[in-house]
């Protein structure tokens, strides 16, 4: 599975990005927040080698994030238990470029969408197909949570490509993005670089930009974005060894079960089979005879199975990339793997049978 060559939907090369979680004491409110996210992000724009910078309350592949359903101007909002959620990010001007976020329509949100401007978001491919299908969502207006709650509508000024925010591997959630500090909410914790040098080279003197606007400022989890996706595919492909292992485990003790109980049979059967032979049945014919039982116990038990994996879809669903969970052509191919392991597991008893004296067998108790 190349799970490193997915599109996760921004471009990880040359990105380097950091923590910046500000005190609530000495920054409690946007007033003072606001000056500090534009001097920081100048500075480190004045760095050689660095192309362009962003602050974001968090980058994507660290944090679940918040989520919440909206209102959509001229739409009565559906009841609430069947209002889809929409993943909220908070980010600072610049940051779609920043980040290689590809735009599909609109601009970016610049340094003039402040607290004073008209309200502005922008949303992602999925979440403008869900609420304007076959519409061209700009300038339509929405709010965050209902569009009965008592706050500003703001207008759709972007739309960019889905991203994987959450989950590496799971099909990207619909998302929207509120500049800040329109939004004050969530303030931005975070610090994203994009350079044309190695971004690790660079940690240092983007650290120290910051603390020449703040010497007590916090810094940490410094990382490049391509260390924040190998990780994410790490995690993803120790989830897939582990239940590999699981499952091969699972084989074994299945083909060794089949091979007990075949054994058995074929023990408790002995004398059935020496008057078989004694009355013309070939080796061939006990050979049949054998595997053919073994197989119908096998046919029962992937019966069963293949009825608890379509149960467990839903949570087999995370674990998978490229395929469906109900994928009809694995469901083949699983079962025929199955079968075969069941009678290569019976054909050692089977061929034991073959070989069983008719005198012996008739005497046999």
């Amino acid at each position: 599975m190349h799970l490193r060559n997915l599109d996760p939907g921004f471009r990880a090369d040359h990105l380097l990005t950091m923590k910046i979680p500000l005190s609530e004491v000495k920054y409690p409110d946007k007033e003072r927040r606001t000056p500090f996210y534009a001097e920081i992000t100048r500075r480190v724009l004045a760095l050689p080698g660095v192309r362009s910078a962003a602050v974001a309350g968090n980058l994507p592949l660290t944090y679940d994030g918040d989520s919440m359903s909206i209102g959509v101007e001229g739409v009565v909002d559906p009841p609430p238990d069947q209002r889809p959620d929409v993943v909220l990010r908070v980010v600072g001007p610049d940051y779609f470029h920043t980040m290689g976020i590809p735009l599909v329509q609109g601009r970016d949100f610049t340094e003039q969408d402040n607290a004073d401007s008209a309200n502005v978001v922008v949303i992602s491919e999925k979440t403008a197909r869900h609420f304007w299908p076959g519409q061209n969502p700009i300038g339509k207006r929405l709010k965050p949570g209902s569009s009965t709650y008592d706050s500003p509508w703001k207008e759709v000024i972007g739309v960019v490509k889905d991203v994987r925010q959450n989950d590496f591997v799971a099909e990207p959630k619909m998302q929207m993005y509120l500049v800040y500090p329109q939004f004050s909410s969530f303030a931005p914790n975070a610090l994203v670089v994009r350079t044309n040098v190695d971004p690790l080279s660079l940690a240092s003197s983007v650290r120290n930009a910051i603390w020449s606007v703040d010497k007590d400022q916090p810094v940490s989890d410094v990382r490049s974005m391509d260390e924040v996706v190998s990780e994410a595919v790490a995690r993803q492909r120790f989830s897939m060894l582990l239940l590999g292992v699981f499952a091969t485990v699972a084989l074994i003790l299945a083909a060794v079960g089949i091979y007990g109980v075949m054994s058995y049979a074929v023990t408790q059967r002995t004398h059935e089979i020496g008057i078989r032979m004694a009355l013309g049945a070939q080796k061939e014919d006990v050979l049949k005879l054998t595997i053919g039982h073994g197989l119908k116990l096998v046919l029962i038990g992937v019966a069963i199975g293949l009825a608890a994996a379509f149960v467990l879809t839903r949570v087999m669903t995370s674990l998978l990339f490229g395929i469906s969970a109900t994928d009809p052509i694995t469901f083949v191919a699983i079962s025929f793997v199955l079968i075969a392991v069941a009678m290569l597991a019976s054909l050692i008893p089977a061929l034991r049978a073959m070989k069983v004296d008719p005198m012996f067998a008739l005497r046999y108790q």
